[in-house]
């Protein structure tokens, strides 16, 4: 079997997707999925997340291609020949929630698969847990470069995303040729919000440029006016932003009340359509990493978007895209393993390579990162005036994934 059998040939524009195309499938396991489900019980999936509270946006993008996806894979005869269903747990973004959450999950409904969780801490809290559970995540968002390395890395986890560590390492190859010299940050005060910023610091000092300072916000922070200030005192050509959430739309707001953008570059390691749509036009200029552009143009994204919009009536966001990449690669191990055995999916996904939504990926068997490519995308107006994250750059998805058991690059 070929990796390009993992996905659908469908190839469409993204503004014919915007003007009602009918949906299509896109397969996200191997040719067994296309069986005809048989009726047996279903596979349960978990999904604890945050679906109330300051991140709960995420929560909603997942929710939502998690439904998509349920139809998709149920329509086209299940994995392993068994429908799929999702139990969804609301953590609040807290980590104790998630591990009460996600206890309750395997102990009351009998769930070994896991994916959704949308906060760093939340993933490194359940981590230990894993393999008493008998339990096998496959993370679709968390940032902390430090889940991959031996501190924390544990057998039954999975990392299909982009990290913090490789979403700085695109956007300073990009920004090594920028005209800005100096570089402040800001970002939120949790695990994902100083792995990103300590990240940006330290490879933005590697390719020649000065780093400032940087400032922490609370989580759950609304109030930016201070650090706006402070960013604006500091006397940096650029700003890299860490934030997200409800914590990134409040940012972007008062930074445009400020014209932040007008007085330094703005860049993050994490550029997002809920950004774009929070600043409207007031977003063109910004330069972004971007854990998954919608706009990469291959078959078989396209025929993500096509189904996406169609379902949704909006295009997806980062959040969507890598959940979904998270269940072609949860999926196709399954299949691969011809069980539901931890054991066995843990061995058929090392070493596994699959052709994904954002290109071809591989899952690392020395410390089960998924090798990405990296993007760095900058929001232009489209053909419709519209502001959209036009890709600017693409890196080898060996070039900016760390060196293995790292959040470091040698190269």
């Amino acid at each position: 079997m070929t990796s390009k059998e993992l996905s659908s040939k469908l190839t469409i524009s993204r503004r014919t997707a915007l003007k009602g195309a009918t949906a299509a499938a896109v397969v996200l396991g191997s040719p067994a999925i296309l069986r005809e489900a048989r009726g047996e019980t279903p596979i349960k999936i978990g999904i604890p997340t945050v679906i109330t509270g300051g991140y709960a946006e995420l929560g909603g993008h997942v929710k939502r291609t998690c439904n998509m996806v349920k139809k998709e894979v149920n329509e086209m005869g299940g994995v392993l020949g068994r429908p799929i269903e999702f139990l969804f747990e609301d953590t609040q973004g807290d980590p104790k929630n998630c591990v009460r959450k996600t206890q309750e999950l395997v102990e009351r409904d009998g769930v070994k698969l896991f994916t959704g969780v949308a906060v760093s801490s939340e993933a490194r809290a359940i981590m230990p847990k894993l393999a008493g559970w008998d339990a096998l995540f496959f993370s679709h968002g968390n940032g902390d470069g430090r889940l991959t390395t031996p501190k924390f890395l544990v057998p039954n986890f999975f990392r299909a995303n982009t990290s913090a560590p490789m979403g700085s390492r695109s956007l300073t190859l990009f920004l090594k040729e920028a005209e800005a010299k100096s570089f402040y940050s800001i970002g939120s005060d949790y695990s994902w919000g100083h792995s990103s910023v300590g990240s940006f610091e330290k490879q933005i000092q590697g390719v020649g440029k000065k780093f400032a300072g940087k400032v922490f916000a609370p989580v759950g922070n609304k109030d930016y006016s201070t650090y706006i200030t402070k960013i604006m005192q500091s006397g940096a050509d650029a700003c890299f932003v860490s934030l997200a959430g409800d914590e990134g739309r409040a940012f972007y707001s008062q930074a445009v009340q400020y014209k932040l953008a007008s007085r330094m570059q703005l860049v993050t390691g994490m550029l997002g359509q809920s950004a774009i749509r929070t600043l409207g036009d007031d977003s063109i200029g910004i330069i972004g990493a971007s854990r998954y552009p919608y706009t990469y143009d291959t078959p078989e994204n396209n025929a993500f978007v096509k189904r996406f919009v169609a379902e949704n009536g909006e295009f997806p966001d980062w959040t969507d895209g890598e959940i979904y990449q998270a269940f072609q690669g949860m999926f196709t191990a399954i299949e691969r393993a011809g069980s539901l055995d931890t054991s066995k999916i843990v061995k058929a996904a090392e070493g596994m390579e699959i052709t994904s939504v954002k290109g071809t990926i591989h899952f690392r068997e020395c410390d089960h990162q998924a090798e990405n490519q990296g993007f760095v995308v900058e929001v232009k107006a489209g053909a419709d005036g519209k502001p959209e994250p036009q890709i600017m750059a693409i890196y080898d998805r060996k070039r900016s994934t760390p060196d293995c058991g790292t959040t470091t690059f040698s190269t």
